[in-house]
């Protein structure tokens, strides 16, 4: 019979840290934002830059949720003091809803910035990995990711880091045949377009001429800075690339 090693027999010190224990739902917080909470409100105030009003359709569309699931969580925000939700009219973050969201679009773009230039990470794939690691790092911890990577204006994709400046950049979309413009930044971030943006040349600091448009379809015809070949694009995704065009495109 073999012998059993003598650490078998002691007492184990180890404990695993208060913050990496699993929590049971009833441990939790009544008002505490959990992840899914955030993503919400950060969604939100995503789609609160594209359009003048959201509704619930938008909000379940956007999370990729069924219309009841996004309702019942609307609600929850709304008791968290996160959003106002009226039926019919649309839903709207509080001053509290806007400045978490502004704080978690932060440390999502720093830490996207982190992965590629320090990491490098693709440029295309670093979109999710940021939508995890954002609600897990602190203020303090944003902060000297920020000193570390010289204190990046931009994410890799071009989104401002502090989302609350303003620029002159217009949809591609806006542009007629004959215009030229640099790109400035991509607002769809889901991987499979970031790779197909980034197979075209579509990426920040780009420049693009508009060589066609026409006139059903609103198909674009560009001549990109690092391609050989006229590519054309529909309206999809002339809409989620925005660009500088005049004063603004020679700036850069």
């Amino acid at each position: 019979m073999p012998i059993r090693e003598a650490r078998d027999t002691k007492e184990v010190n180890l404990r695993c840290p208060a913050p990496c224990r699993p929590r049971q739902a009833k441990d939790r917080d009544p008002g505490e934002l959990t992840e899914s909470i955030e993503e919400y409100t950060e969604g939100i105030y995503r789609l609160q830059e594209e359009l003048e009003a959201v509704s619930s359709g938008d909000v379940a569309k956007y999370m990729g949720v069924s219309p009841a699931s996004a309702t019942t969580m609307l609600k929850r925000l709304a008791e968290l003091d996160l959003v106002t939700h009226t039926p019919y009219q649309g839903v709207r973050l509080t001053d509290r809803g806007v400045s978490i969201s502004i704080a978690l679009l932060r440390r999502h773009r720093l830490v996207e910035r982190l992965l590629v230039d320090f990491l490098e990470l693709p440029w295309d794939d670093v979109h999710d990995l940021a939508c995890k690691l954002e609600h897990y790092i602190s203020e303090d911890v944003a902060d000297r990711i920020a000193r570390a990577m010289h204190y990046p204006k931009t994410c890799p994709h071009g989104n401002p880091v502090d989302a609350t400046r303003v620029d002159n950049a217009v949809r591609l979309s806006a542009l007629q045949a004959g215009d030229e413009c640099v790109v400035a930044r991509i607002t769809d971030e889901r991987a499979e377009f970031l790779s197909y943006i980034l197979e075209i040349g579509l990426i920040p600091e780009a420049s693009v001429s508009v060589k066609n448009r026409t006139p059903f379809g609103d198909v674009l015809t560009l001549s990109v800075q690092s391609l050989n070949e006229a590519v054309p694009i529909g309206r999809d995704v002339a809409n989620s690339v925005w660009v500088y065009t005049g004063p603004d495109a020679v700036k850069l």
